[in-house]
């Protein structure tokens, strides 16, 4: 490695490599990551799930316009998929049933897959759900896992 560089980006997650991959064009680029792989922390876990329902009404519009690229990236971009299925599941106990519902009329209009499902149909999906506790979901079948390490 060099001894100097023209840029220091602290941070392997996607931000920063991003930022990397940006700044790349106009120097030298050293990033520096504190854990032993890039997108340990938040990447790994927040920025892994491609999901229609996260966020605002802004983030849900940019998650949506990236759906393209990231279900079919340009040749040469990866040589493995980006997305593979996931599925998400969104629970409510009696007491936050309503907030649920009204979650899933948010969401709705522009992931159109979501499906309300009661508890049993929840604990069906995923047993380890303890019976009786879940009176109500949301489940989003389009919901995918992102490869960040392929990504970045």
């Amino acid at each position: 490695m060099a001894d100097t560089c023209d840029f220091a980006v602290v941070g392997g997650g996607i931000a920063g490599a991003s930022a990397a991959a940006h700044l790349a064009c106009h120097g030298r680029v050293v990033v520096l990551e504190r854990e032993n792989q890039p997108g340990y922390h938040a990447t790994g876990r927040s920025a892994a799930m491609y999901t229609e329902t996260y966020g605002n009404p802004t983030i849900r519009a940019l998650t949506l316009a990236s759906r393209a690229f990231l279900e079919t990236p340009p040749a040469g971009f990866s040589d493995h998929p980006l997305l593979s299925p996931r599925g998400l599941m969104l629970i409510a106990t009696t007491e936050l049933a309503e907030r649920l519902a009204a979650m899933y009329d948010d969401f709705a209009p522009q992931c159109p897959d979501l499906e309300r499902i009661d508890g049993t149909a929840a604990h069906r999906l995923v047993p380890a759900l303890k019976p009786g506790t879940v009176a109500a979901a949301v489940f989003e079948p389009g919901a995918r896992e992102i490869d960040v390490s392929t990504a970045c």
